[in-house]
């Protein structure tokens, strides 16, 4: 259930995050890193190449269910110093034959000089943004629909939209705006102003099916209404890019119950998590994250009470 509370927790946490004024977006959706940060898979027949947009801090104050004590155990316990945590922001690109689509669309300009660094990474993979037929979007956050904007025009000019239809009925409802409060405006304005761009190409999806060949949608609500993954299956392999199950992940594998200020439900969210790393250990599963350590990819297993993840090996050529 949605209430004034987890709005507010939303309204709490957006204020440690750095979004800038529009004065200052041009320079940062223009930043690239001096090095491409892009990493392909092969998962049957397909390629997934995970992109980096960049990092961002969360810190224990963006957290519910974990003080800033334990949050400083489990960083220092796997020898990360806790003040300098920050969250990966990674999005997907799949290749289908000579189809090419886009899991998210990072941040663009809508944050901090740390983010911003999609399109550098995607050219740098010979592709182009004209290139892309379909943005597949996780959700309507600024960190995975930012990118696909700019100006109030369209970065991807051939592209389909493809999402929920229950997130376009959350940010668009103008009761719900209004109960966030002003501190929330940013989100409920940049998803009213993508779904506006690409209006005449938008794919709206409701429950369980197939956006693409050998693509299915797979709802996991909870941290919005409409939050997807997306299972990819191609010959015997599978992936599972589940957006974000895990913001910070070295708190939430060991502590699964810990929520985040910016889930719109967060027992929800909380529920939906538990049930998909129960899923991802007893099928052995690929998954791929948003918020995970680039490049995002590895497997789930059972640790103790919690979960570990062992990352994707290295695909070295033949």
């Amino acid at each position: 259930m949605i209430t004034r509370r987890h709005l507010m927790g939303t309204a709490a946490a957006a204020t440690a995050l750095p979004f800038l004024p529009r004065a200052a977006r041009a320079a940062a959706h223009s930043a690239a890193p001096v090095l491409p940060a892009a990493q392909r898979f092969t998962i049957g027949d397909m390629a997934v190449t995970a992109l980096s947009d960049g990092a961002l801090r969360i810190g224990p104050e963006a957290l519910q269910g974990i003080d800033a004590e334990g949050y400083a155990r489990a960083m220092t316990d796997q020898f990360i110093e806790p003040d300098d945590f920050r969250a990966a922001v990674n999005a997907f690109l799949i290749e289908a034959g000579d189809t090419k689509m886009l899991v998210d669309a990072g941040t663009g300009g809508a944050m901090g000089p740390d983010l911003g660094r999609l399109m550098g990474n995607l050219e740098a993979t010979g592709t182009a943004p004209e290139d892309i037929t379909m943005i597949l979007a996780s959700h309507l956050h600024p960190d995975h629909v930012g990118g696909a904007v700019d100006g109030g025009s369209a970065i991807f000019p051939n592209a389909e939209l493809a999402f929920h239809e229950a997130e376009r009925a959350f940010w668009t409802d103008d009761a719900i705006m209004q109960q966030a409060g002003e501190s929330n405006a940013m989100f409920f304005n940049l998803a009213r102003s993508v779904l506006d761009v690409y209006g005449d190409r938008l794919r709206p999806f409701s429950g369980e099916g197939e956006v693409a060949p050998g693509i299915t949608a797979m709802p996991l609500p909870g941290h919005t209404p409409g939050h997807t993954g997306f299972a990819i299956n191609s010959g015997d392999d599978s992936l599972l890019i589940w957006a974000d199950i895990l913001h910070v992940a070295p708190v939430q594998l060991r502590h699964p119950e810990v929520t985040i200020g910016f889930d719109v439900d967060p027992d929800q969210a909380a529920a939906t998590r538990a049930d998909i790393l129960d899923r991802v250990v007893a099928d052995r599963m690929m998954i791929a994250g948003s918020h995970i350590n680039f490049p995002g990819l590895g497997h789930i297993m059972q640790a103790g009470e919690g979960y570990a993840m062992i990352d994707a090996r290295y695909p070295y050529p033949a």
